[in-house]
């Protein structure tokens, strides 16, 4: 709910603002501990409620990551969990992230748990971190468990920071490449082929198809632009709505060379990371698996994992389940059969993270070496494919010059 509150500022001034609380409650025990002194109070109705914007910017995966290991270090001091929170909240910038503060500090301070406490927060910190606190209350580890928590969120957001940069380049390259070839074919070639037809010369098909390419993008560039932004808004809502059809993007995807390193090796490293944190807080392996189900965003990925879930539930081993999806590398497969038999899974799972996540790094920093000679091969061959359909017109042309 939103609330209109009119109050006096430190200067002695009348003053209105907005703020969000579940209930009247809550908002008053939010502004006694912010201090404000309240005249009056008047809650917005819900449907103008829902057409305000949320006012600041997002919480950051950066700031879920420093209060995860602050949580562990007011656990470790002895300090109360509310107290922190308060101190925590007090010190921060960001208002959205310390009305996040206040509302766990204010529901920890009323008997809830720190897990309970975080559920309106499931989005900001994700299922898989708030499944972590919640075994480490039920086992009384919750400082070890938020520090591994912290430790799993920086390595999988630096992961995901090198996946996404691996990613950049190589679309900014086609871009960049696809703009200057449309740049050329609009200005550049139409003056030279300007002087075929006024020169009334016969020209082969290959000169003609390029003349005709070069026509059609000059007089239809604009519906060309248009056509381009529907399909691509049509595209993003497909591929966010339609399971299916996101499910097939994701494999065409998966099959492109470099882009398929990147993409695997960071979802492999997600999951053996993951696996390897369940098993040594206490998390049950199936659990593990169905929490990842719903925090991978791969569908390929995501459904093995599915149907991996449903073999172990049904007694498989881990390494059985994962080689019948096909999705997984033989290495990985192979590490995580290891540790089954021997009795030091977590160990073989920490191994095969690492690994990935070293090779998806080892890829961001040297993708631009792998797409150079490759850009290079299609501006070369288009290029090619110009001069071929132009050099006899022009040597005729030359020709009847002389």
């Amino acid at each position: 709910m939103q609330f209109i509150i009119k109050s006096i500022t430190d200067k002695g001034k009348v003053a209105l603002s907005l703020s969000e609380a579940d209930d009247y409650d809550y908002l008053l025990r939010k502004l006694k501990q912010q201090k404000v002194v309240a005249l009056n109070i008047t809650p917005l109705p819900n449907y103008i409620s829902v057409l305000i914007p949320k006012g600041g910017r997002k919480v950051t995966a950066d700031e879920v990551v420093e209060l995860m290991e602050n949580l562990h270090l007011v656990i470790k001091a002895g300090l109360p969990l509310y107290q922190g929170l308060q101190d925590l909240a007090e010190d921060s910038d960001s208002k959205r992230f310390k009305e996040m503060l206040l509302y766990i500090a204010d529901a920890v301070h009323n008997g809830k748990s720190l897990s309970v406490a975080f559920e309106k927060y499931k989005d900001v910190v994700g299922s898989i971190i708030l499944n972590l606190i919640k075994i480490g209350e039920e086992t009384g580890q919750l400082e070890h468990t938020l520090k591994r928590a912290a430790s799993f969120l920086k390595r999988t957001a630096a992961l995901k920071k090198k996946a996404k940069g691996a990613l950049i380049y190589p679309t900014f390259a086609f871009v960049a490449v696809m703009g200057a070839m449309l740049v050329w074919m609009m200005y550049v070639l139409p003056q030279m082929t300007g002087l075929f037809k006024e020169m009334d010369m016969v020209l082969p098909p290959l000169t003609l198809a390029i003349i005709a390419m070069s026509d059609f993008l000059t007089n239809y560039i604009g519906y060309l632009i248009v056509g381009i932004i529907l399909f691509i808004i049509a595209f993003k809502v497909l591929y966010k709505k339609n399971q299916k059809f996101r499910y097939h993007v994701d494999l065409m995807v998966l099959k492109i060379p470099v882009i398929k390193q990147i993409i695997s090796g960071f979802n492999i490293a997600f999951i053996t990371e993951y696996l390897r944190l369940a098993l040594v807080s206490g998390v049950p392996v199936f659990g593990a698996l169905q929490t990842l189900v719903g925090n991978i965003t791969n569908e390929p990925f995501k459904l093995a994992l599915e149907n991996t879930k449903n073999d172990v539930a049904k007694g498989s081993q881990i390494s059985t389940a994962l080689a019948k999806t096909k999705m997984f590398t033989p290495f990985t497969l192979r590490m995580i059969s290891v540790g089954e038999s021997a009795g030091s899974l977590d160990a073989q799972l920490e191994l095969v993270s690492s690994f990935y996540y070293e090779r998806v790094d080892y890829f961001a920093e040297n993708i631009g070496k792998v797409i150079e000679p490759v850009v290079l091969i299609f501006v070369g061959g288009f290029m090619a494919l110009v001069i071929a359909g132009l050099m006899g017109p022009m040597y005729d042309l030359i020709s009847q010059v002389k």
